[in-house]
């Protein structure tokens, strides 16, 4: 019964409404593999168009964004219906994922988030994954 009252009473606790002190920024690691580097230039390039700096290192950072993507063939489609082998008429069908943390000086959590690829768009899937972090970050910072 507790732990329902508790539960309850979480869910209703206001969100903070007050922005994030975050002017610089540092990009850290998002893994080793070749696309989440790939993700990571996204991100650096998508924050660029934001009124945050993006610095080269953590110690002039007020904030270090890290966290883990990773992207994956899922499938294949092809416009030739006598298409049955991948080939030159198949393209690729992406998935994956990018989870972000925003940490502070002291290494503690500001924000998290985690998205998945949108059904839609023309976007390469790592610019279109940092592009939704980039959207959702500037919301909570406010800039």
């Amino acid at each position: 019964m507790t732990l329902g009252v508790c539960f309850a009473a979480c869910l209703a606790l206001p969100a903070a409404t007050e922005p994030l002190p975050v002017e610089r920024i540092f990009v850290g690691s998002l893994g080793n593999s070749a696309e989440a580097q790939q993700i990571r230039r996204a991100l650096i390039e998508e924050l660029g168009h934001t009124k945050l700096k993006v610095v080269e290192a953590a110690g002039a950072a007020d904030a270090t964004l890290t966290g883990t993507g990773e992207v994956w063939i899922k499938g294949y489609y092809s416009l030739n219906p006598r298409a049955r082998v991948v080939g030159d008429d198949a393209h690729p069908i992406y998935s994956g994922y990018l989870s972000v943390e925003l940490k502070g000086p002291q290494n503690e959590v500001l924000w998290s988030y985690l998205v998945t690829p949108r059904r839609y768009g023309p976007d390469p899937i790592g610019r279109n994954l940092a592009d939704q972090i980039v959207k959702k970050l500037r919301e909570v910072l406010r800039h």
